[in-house]
């Protein structure tokens, strides 16, 4: 007879893989449902609907995909922040193969964005004009949410899964997770989401938080987003205006 007997680690690891499911269900539908985006953007007229609808996209994914995992952990008083990779201390620096990592993601990112798939989805913002105020406010918007996003998947997943079984099955899992939050975005991100996933898991568990994990992230979407920008023919940037 199986023996149902639960402990804090366990319910929250259980916590932590229904929430990368129900959590990231919830803000992708949040994220495009129009009619509620109108309304709170309603009283503030002074930037074009598109962009307001991506930067409420991606507030949706620093609240449901890191907030709410904060919250989460905090209920159990025998954890911290710090031990889910939000210490601001390094275990031990970046390796120095990083430097590597991101040079061959800005040249591989330069390369691919004039790809036809790419330019379909990206810049996300589909604006024909782009100032400094929108490339900065589209940019720090990213950043947010990719805090948001690797403090789930590298931060409360991974953290929560190390307490229940080995690393490499902690990876396992983690990528699996990650993989199929990607599916949307089509078999390009889907399969290079693998790979990804591997390297973030593991330079957290290096480093022992998720900040240079963010980091990676952020150049990977940042500077695929300027050279987007960059390729498409359509798309003017001018120094000042709206």
């Amino acid at each position: 007879m199986i023996e149902f007997s639960w402990n804090p680690a366990i319910l929250l690891f259980v916590v932590a893989v229904g929430w990368c499911a129900i959590g990231f269900s919830i803000y992708f539908f949040l994220s495009r449902n129009k009619s509620i985006s109108r309304k709170i953007w309603k009283a503030s007229p002074n930037l074009d609907w598109q962009v307001k609808e991506i930067v409420l996209q991606r507030l949706w994914g620093f609240i449901f995909l890191g907030v709410f995992p904060a919250i989460f952990i905090l209920l159990f008083p025998e954890n911290s922040l710090r031990d889910f990779g939000m210490g601001c201390s390094w275990l031990s620096a970046p390796p120095w193969w990083i430097v590597v990592v991101l040079v061959f993601i800005l040249i591989a990112g330069f390369y691919s964005a004039k790809q036809p798939g790419n330019l379909e989805m990206y810049p996300q913002i589909r604006n024909r004009q782009w100032t400094y105020g929108l490339l900065t406010l589209s940019g720090l918007s990213w950043v947010i949410f990719l805090l948001g996003y690797e403090f789930l998947f590298r931060g409360f997943l991974l953290y929560a899964s190390l307490a229940v079984m080995d690393v490499w099955p902690a990876i396992a899992l983690n990528c699996a997770l990650y993989t199929f939050a990607h599916l949307y975005k089509g078999p390009g991100e889907t399969f290079g989401a693998i790979p990804l996933g591997i390297l973030l898991c593991y330079v957290t568990l290096l480093t022992g938080n998720i900040w240079t994990a963010v980091g990676i992230h952020s150049v990977m979407a940042l500077s695929n987003e300027w050279w987007s920008i960059r390729a498409n023919e359509k798309i003017v940037f001018v120094r000042s205006g709206r």
